[in-house]
């Protein structure tokens, strides 16, 4: 490669020219977040870089631009909202994206899911309801989905025993 009394490489433009940087990696396009088997974040998670989640989430997830892949052992608690949407593992809350959600086959998704395309594989299980609309729907839709939940966890009471009798009288 080189010698002692030679110099190494060039020191990379992001560590000479921005000295804030040096020591650090600015994120790239295609660089992503991971959030580890063993890490357990309660709360808001926001950024600007893919995220990999294999460990849990409590709270919400919101990377508008860019991706969010629940991993195989991934298991989240909270509502995500990302560009595109990928689940192996499993998920407690809605889905939102802007370009497509994508529930592998080994995907658990108790929640709503929003967006324009969405691809269930095979043995994915999922429990919710499923919005392809256009965005300026989207307003409308969600009222509508509001007031869907509503009249499914409403129960009606029975009729009283005598009234019952009466009829079948």
């Amino acid at each position: 490669m080189w010698k002692k009394d030679e110099a190494g490489p060039e020191p990379s433009v992001e560590s000479s020219h921005f000295p804030e940087a040096a020591g650090r990696k600015v994120p790239q396009r295609g660089d992503r977040a991971t959030i580890g088997r063993s890490i357990s974040v309660r709360g808001e998670v926001s950024g600007d870089e893919d995220l990999l989640i294999q460990g849990q989430v409590d709270g919400s997830v919101d990377l508008g631009q860019y991706s969010v892949t629940v991993g195989s052992d991934g298991r989240v608690k909270a509502n995500i909202s990302a560009r595109v949407v990928t689940v192996e593992g499993s998920v407690e809350g809605d889905l939102t994206a802007q370009e497509q959600i994508v529930l592998r086959s080994s995907a658990r998704v108790h929640g709503d899911i929003r967006a324009p395309r969405v691809v269930l594989e095979d043995g994915a299980s999922f429990r919710g309801l499923v919005d392809m609309g256009a965005d300026e729907r989207a307003s409308t839709t969600a009222s509508s989905l509001k007031a869907q939940k509503e009249i499914r966890t409403t129960t009606v009471p029975a009729p009283p025993a005598e009234a019952v009798r009466r009829a079948g009288a």
